[in-house]
């Protein structure tokens, strides 16, 4: 039989360790959360930049271009693809947002992958009687930064940003976008 004192001092050594593993790992996931900021900050055009016209077309093929300064209503971008399930959880906030609309918000869809049948999909999804581009101009594609999906870009009435976010939406991100949308 081993002795008590043996074990008793093996099991909270065991337990000094998974604390200290504990400590580290949440060290660790702080630093990385401040890296994913930072990164994020790199995926989005900066707060107070100027962004040019949207061009590009529409589910039927038609030219469309959504112009800053002839709507006094700040626009709202997002950015998505069908297949992203980080998109497909942000669609019941995106309902909410776009309750906002038309009297206080202008938003435009962007769907990255060019697919024909966006259109359906997003009325399926509830999202109605709003502007939806599913190719970009590659000018437009690159002022944008349209590569992470999903992202949104809120910019005022003169095209200038005020709040960007890239990834599944929070409460408090959407109170935030409320928020500005509010103040315009």
């Amino acid at each position: 039989m081993r002795n008590p004192k043996f074990v008793i001092g093996a099991l909270v050594a065991m337990n000094l360790l998974l604390v200290a593993a504990c400590l580290f790992a949440l060290r660790r996931n702080a630093m990385l959360r401040t890296d994913v900021a930072n990164d994020e900050a790199l995926l989005t055009p900066p707060k107070g930049a100027t962004l040019p016209p949207l061009v590009g077309k529409d589910y039927t093929g038609a030219e469309r271009a959504v112009v800053y300064g002839h709507d006094p209503r700040p626009t709202l971008v997002y950015t998505f693809t069908m297949e992203c399930p980080h998109c497909q959880r942000n669609w019941r906030a995106m309902r909410s947002i776009q309750a906002l609309a038309p009297n206080r918000l202008r938003i435009v869809y962007v769907d990255t992958t060019d697919n024909l049948f966006t259109y359906k999909y997003l009325t399926a999804k509830g999202i109605k009687q709003s502007a939806l581009l599913v190719q970009l101009e590659p000018e437009t594609a690159v002022a944008y930064d349209a590569q992470a999906v999903p992202q949104l870009l809120l910019a005022g009435h003169d095209g200038k940003v005020q709040w960007s976010h890239v990834g599944e939406l929070t409460r408090s991100e959407i109170s935030s976008v409320v928020s500005l949308i509010g103040q315009n």
